[in-house]
């Protein structure tokens, strides 16, 4: 596992991929490629696989003559449906992903949310990780050992010692995609947290604040990846978010630490004096999901009960568990990264079942963005 470019790969999109996540017929999209222009300038007209070379061998059985890499693909997106999609001098929709425990897949829904939302046009993803683990890190193609120092994440805004994040953005080998990668000694955050609040009140806490105001206006989404607990990294985090995304496998164990993660924020929320405006929300959207789906009876009764807690937060979005998803972790990689060559048809369904599952679920982002975006909620989700 190297820096991008090495080890991992970039996608290319077909117009078979414009038809499925547009709704727009493909006679229609190769009309609007050949005629309409962006600012003057024609849409891409896109590379055969021959001229794509190596790479070429993952698009085998795509259906289509010409591929586009995902800058283009979004500029295609962007010409059919300009409605759909952040309007200019609009901000960034920042969202946070978070679980009160480990193996939930925390890490491998944000960055396949992601990589889903590039796959519906979304062009510019900033993804930032709060975990000192760094397995967003490492998923986007950097290793924390070999590629990262401390003063290449955002230790320095959340120690109060820089302002500025715009330094700390790094390419990935998905296009559009950048990183603020993450590093162990962030941990040292919890460590002096105490003091710093004591020295510098609340203040503290707004410092990722006013860090993100200057990549708000350059980005689409924000996605943090926030550590897999309620420890003062994930707060700054949700202080500083529109919306949260939590992955909730169907488990007893992982059901309740939910709930505990949610008490335990609300105990925080009136530390920080939010019951002094009680009818300020928090957060403009909670969307709840399930991974490690199956079809036993005991995870069914499970999802009944989280569908019972959360209700109108939870997603439609139920992800199966799948060999596929362990598969792609093992080579630090995600269902939307090239399957492994050969893979047969079994494991291919249940490639296409996990990727068509967060798909799904960057829709449902995607309606909950347009609404802020969009205020007025004249536009609907194509």
């Amino acid at each position: 596992m190297l820096a991008p470019d090495t080890s991992k790969i970039q996608p290319f999109f077909s117009i078979t991929d414009v038809e499925l996540h547009s709704g727009i017929p493909a006679s229609r999209i190769r009309t609007v490629l050949r005629h309409q222009k962006v600012d003057g300038q024609p849409l891409p007209s896109g590379r055969t696989k021959e001229a794509i070379g190596p790479q070429a061998d993952s698009l085998v059985g795509r259906g289509s003559k010409l591929f586009y890499t995902a800058d283009e693909y979004s500029t295609i997106m962007r010409a059919l449906n300009p409605e759909r999609y952040r309007p200019k001098g609009v901000n960034a929709v920042v969202i946070s992903v978070c679980n009160y425990k480990g193996g939930v897949t925390k890490s491998t829904s944000a960055v396949s949310l992601a990589q889903a939302l590039s796959s519906l046009g979304h062009g510019r993803i900033l993804a930032i990780d709060l975990d000192p683990q760094g397995s967003l890190t490492n998923l986007f193609g950097y290793s924390q050992t070999l590629d990262i120092e401390s003063n290449m994440t955002t230790l320095p805004i959340l120690m109060g010692h820089e302002t500025s994040l715009k330094s700390k953005v790094l390419k990935t080998y998905w296009p559009g995609a950048d990183l603020i990668p993450s590093d162990p000694a962030l941990q040292s955050v919890e460590s002096n947290f105490m003091r710093d609040i004591q020295e510098n009140g609340l203040q503290a806490m707004l410092r990722l604040r006013k860090s993100l105001v200057e990549l708000k206006t350059e980005y689409d989404f924000i996605i943090i990846d926030t550590p897999p607990s309620l420890n003062n990294l994930t707060t700054h985090a949700l202080l500083n978010t529109d919306g949260v995304i939590m992955p909730l496998p169907p488990s007893n164990l992982d059901l309740c630490s939910a709930s505990m993660f949610w008490d335990l924020f609300i105990e925080t929320c009136a530390r920080f004096g939010a019951e002094d405006h009680p009818d300020d929300a928090i957060f403009s959207f909670i969307k709840v999901f399930s991974p490690k789906v199956e079809r036993t009876r005991s995870c069914q009764q499970v999802l009944h009960w989280i569908k019972e807690t959360y209700a109108r937060y939870l997603s439609g979005v139920q992800v199966p568990k799948s060999a596929a998803v362990a598969s792609a972790a093992d080579s630090f990689s995600t269902v939307f990264d090239t399957p492994p060559k050969g893979a047969t048809y079994k494991r291919s369904i249940s490639h296409d079942l996990v990727r068509d599952a967060y798909i799904d679920l960057a829709k449902e982002v995607e309606v909950e963005a347009m609404s802020i975006w969009y205020p007025s909620n004249q536009v609907k989700a194509a």
